[in-house]
């Protein structure tokens, strides 16, 4: 069996308005695709500011919201970081973030096993 490893998303700015990080394999090509042991670093790039950041783990054809919230707003202190754990995510899952401010905190892909 070999071992691939990939990248899952390159580091990303976030939008003040709800936006993809990481689409799972959609149901149809890889109905059992699943990441494991996520894990992704927010940095907040601001010497001045905190940046309120909100990620969503939502199933395939789902709205973000309250229901799939894994990381509810948390102010990230200026020039700083906030690693969070990503939950289990199934074939045709997005996981989803928005920021208070435009362009000051990036994410970053820091590990996960993706399985199928």
């Amino acid at each position: 069996m070999a071992l691939t490893i990939l990248q899952l998303f390159s580091p990303t700015q976030l939008p003040t308005a709800v936006a993809v990080l990481y689409a799972m394999p959609d149901a149809a090509s890889q109905p059992t695709a699943v990441l494991k042991n996520g894990r992704i670093r927010l940095s907040n790039a601001s010497s001045t500011a905190a940046v309120p950041v909100t990620l969503y783990a939502a199933p395939a054809a789902t709205a973000s919201g309250p229901s799939n919230c894994c990381f509810p707003s948390q102010s990230i202190a200026p020039n700083s970081y906030l690693d969070v754990d990503i939950p289990t995510l199934k074939a045709g899952d997005t996981l989803r973030a928005v920021a208070g401010t435009a362009n000051m905190v990036t994410a970053h892909e820091m590990g996960g096993v993706l399985y199928s």
